[in-house]
This record gives C-alpha cells, structure tokens and sequence, in this order.
C-alpha cells in the first residue's frame, strides 16, 4: 500500500498552479489544499470582523500584500492536521511562501508523513507571461476554479465545474502581479534554498506551454516518483 504523498508547487503568480494541482489532484488522489480559500473563509468570517488580527490580514490582503507568515503558517498547520488525520496526502500551491512559514512546516510535514514522501514541483514562467495571465485569468466565485483565458472561457457566464458565477478578481492588475512577482522573488525564492540544504531536489517543469502540455510533462516526471 501506498503511502500518503505530499507535493509542494512552486512557482510565479500565473504559473498554473492551482490549475495544475487540481489535475495532479485528481489522479493521485490528493487534498488539493489552497491555502487561499482558507484564509478568505477566516478574514471574510462575519463573527471574526472586529478580531484586531483579522482586521490587519484583511488590509494586507487587500493591498495584494502578503498576509503575515506567522498567522499563515497557524492557519495552514491547523487544517493540515485534519486532513493528516483522514489518511490523505496533500498538494499544496500557495505554503509555504516564505522562509519563516516553510522552517515552521516542512519538518512538521516530515515528522507527519516522513521525508521520502515529499516531492518538489518548480513551475516556471517568464514575468511577461505572469503579467499576462494573471490579467486575463478569471475565477469562480463559489468553488474557486480557475479559468486561464481563452475565447471559449472568456464567454462563459457560469462555472463549468459547479455553476458558480465567474468572477474577475480586483487584485488582478498589472500593478500588483509586478508587486506580487517581487514578493516571489525576495520572499518565497529563498525557501528553494533552504529545502535544498535539507537534502530536498525538486522536478522543474517548463510552464510556458498550454495547460494540457504542461500537464503532460507533470505527470510524466512525477508519476515514477509517486509509488
């Protein structure tokens, strides 16, 4: 039997990730974990709107800042247990951003699941392909899905997958993806770094082509290293 895997994706803002971590999801049975929509359900939380440190997240948030580490690092550890406790493996798109959250998470990952069954994913892209996507990308505002732009999605009216309204994100400017591209640089680069000297290697994988080849290429690298 097989145990449960964890695989982490790296990789700029308009990479895929989500997108691809769904399909990877999909085929190797894993809790698509986005970091995202727990964090929306706690800061948009009715009761939690005069909480001080949900006020500060909330204002980060809307910046298109990243949201402190420590309270992320919180949230994230806290719903991994559930999912560790279901016997699930998880992929993760979005944790850990930064230096701080990723020496708090991966050796706790690694006492959970053990170390061998960590796998790295690097998705990468060049800035003017971030740049573009992120502006053109849309999303469902019930299941968050993610629609990267074509003439067939940009038609749509409803979610493919559950119906929900298709939505254009006010975060998705120019503006803040060359901030958020920066932050990538500076705060989440670094974590490479550290897993390497943890004994970590990681699969690049060339983001650049349409969604279908980029899932190719993934399942072709990660699917000797998923038994």
């Amino acid at each position: 039997m097989h145990k449960p895997k964890i695989i982490i994706v790296f990789g700029p803002p308009g990479a895929g990730k989500d997108t691809q971590a769904e399909r990877v999801a999909e085929k190797f049975n894993l809790f698509q974990f986005i970091t995202s929509s727990f964090i929306q359900k706690e800061i948009y939380n009715p009761a939690k709107q005069n909480d001080r440190v949900i006020k500060r997240q909330l204002k980060l948030y809307n910046s298109g800042k990243w949201l402190d580490p420590y309270w992320v690092l919180a949230l994230v550890k806290k719903n991994v247990e559930k999912i560790h406790k279901k016997g699930k493996g998880i992929i993760f798109t979005a944790s850990p951003r930064t230096l701080f959250e990723a020496k708090g998470l991966v050796p706790w990952l690694e006492s959970l699941y053990g170390k061998e069954n960590i796998r790295i994913l690097k998705i990468v892209i060049k800035n003017q392909t971030s740049i573009l996507r992120i502006t053109r990308r849309r999303f469902c505002e019930k299941c968050k899905h993610t629609l990267v732009y074509s003439l067939h999605n940009n038609k749509l009216k409803k979610c493919p997958k559950c119906g929900g309204k298709i939505i254009t994100r006010t975060l998705d400017t120019k503006e803040l993806t060359i901030k958020r591209l920066k932050e990538y640089k500076n705060r989440t680069l670094p974590v490479l770094k550290y897993l390497k000297k943890r004994g970590f290697s990681w699969i690049n994988i060339d983001g650049e082509p349409a969604p279908d080849k980029v899932t190719k290429q993934i399942f072709t690298k990660l699917t000797p290293v998923m038994k």
